[in-house]
């Protein structure tokens, strides 16, 4: 055997997401690299081609594929795969948060920021959060507010929501405070 499979890259939250491995040596020869498979006395046809994968890592994961490729005397030889299974999607938001009015005289008054996919969710408004593979329950969710003017003051809250492979989504929100008027 000479040559070397590239390196191969692919969208996915785990192992399933890993191409299908080559059980042929025509197989291996049309993956993506360089290749060339030839036995003195076996014929292509004739060639067992095995595998075992390993794998390490969370973001991407790292399989090693191992392929093994043995003629009809038992003589063998080993060609190594990389693969990369990687979560590179930020979670999506579909939907918008009302704006929201409270009574107060300065941003200590503005409702408790939400801290969690679930209470993003519930806020007033629609809005869904998805992710492709990080369940709702273990999305990170952070905020930053930002304020202007005095009558109203109007807080811009951002959030972001963050799914394990450190893909984030940020949406913001209008918060304005009214201040009360002195009777």
């Amino acid at each position: 055997m000479v040559g070397t499979i590239t390196p191969t890259t692919v969208e996915g939250c785990d192992i399933t997401a890993a191409p299908a491995a080559a059980t042929t040596a025509a197989q291996l020869e049309a993956l993506t690299g360089a290749i060339t498979i030839t036995d003195a006395c076996t014929p292509d046809a004739q060639l067992r081609v095995s595998y075992s994968d390993a794998s390490a890592g969370t973001c991407p994961i790292v399989i090693t594929r191992t392929y093994t490729v043995t003629d009809l005397c038992d003589n063998s030889v080993q060609i190594v795969h990389t693969i990369n299974v990687d979560d590179t999607q930020a979670p999506v938001v579909v939907g918008t948060i009302t704006p929201t009015t409270v009574e107060g005289c300065d941003i200590t008054a503005a409702p408790a920021a939400a801290t969690t996919a679930a209470q993003l969710e519930a806020l007033t408004g629609a809005i869904t959060i998805t992710d492709a593979c990080t369940p709702d329950a273990q999305l990170r969710v952070s905020y930053s507010d930002a304020s202007a003017g005095t009558c109203p003051i109007v807080i811009t809250r951002t959030y972001t929501v963050t799914d394990l492979c450190d893909n984030a989504f940020r949406l913001s929100i209008l918060l304005m405070l009214t201040i009360p008027r002195l009777l």
